[in-house]
């Protein structure tokens, strides 16, 4: 992996088999990943360590994908993690809705490997770049004090 891809990625799903795929497929690729098997979980997880990247399913039982997102957003921590909706209900609706949510980008289920990886090594390099930005922004300000 790249220096500017490094990153955790945290794949939120409430199938095992489907976490494992994800995992073993992000792993192979040298990406750091976590797992939560909801919503509850997410949060948890959020609150205590630094994520880059959610991938998130929809379709969860007690906290789905779209009432995790909320509780993300409601969060400071969790309010700049970029989401990848990654799911199975792959409808014009769900598309629409993600994108108007604030969802970085879609993955619709069965996904290539390939694919996967592109897209998550994309979001994180584009992670890794705005807290570069940030923390160059931090040091401009304190200078200028």
């Amino acid at each position: 992996m790249r220096a500017n891809e490094s990153g955790t990625v945290l794949v939120v799903d409430d199938i095992p088999a489907n976490l494992d795929i994800t995992v073993r497929s992000l792993v192979r690729e040298g990406i750091a990943c976590r797992t939560a098997s909801g919503g509850i979980e997410c949060l948890e997880i959020v609150a205590r360590e630094s994520i880059d990247l959610i991938l998130l399913d929809l379709g969860m039982p007690v906290m789905d994908g779209w009432a995790t997102l909320a509780a993300l957003r409601e969060r400071p921590e969790g309010r700049s993690i970029p989401v990848v909706l990654f799911t199975c209900h792959d409808h014009l609706s769900n598309r629409e809705r993600a994108m108007a949510e604030g969802l970085v980008d879609f993955l619709p289920r069965p996904v290539s490997r390939a694919r996967l990886v592109q897209t998550v090594r994309m979001h994180l390099g584009t992670r890794a770049r705005v807290r570069a930005l940030d923390a160059l922004d931090r040091r401009l300000q304190a200078a200028a004090l």
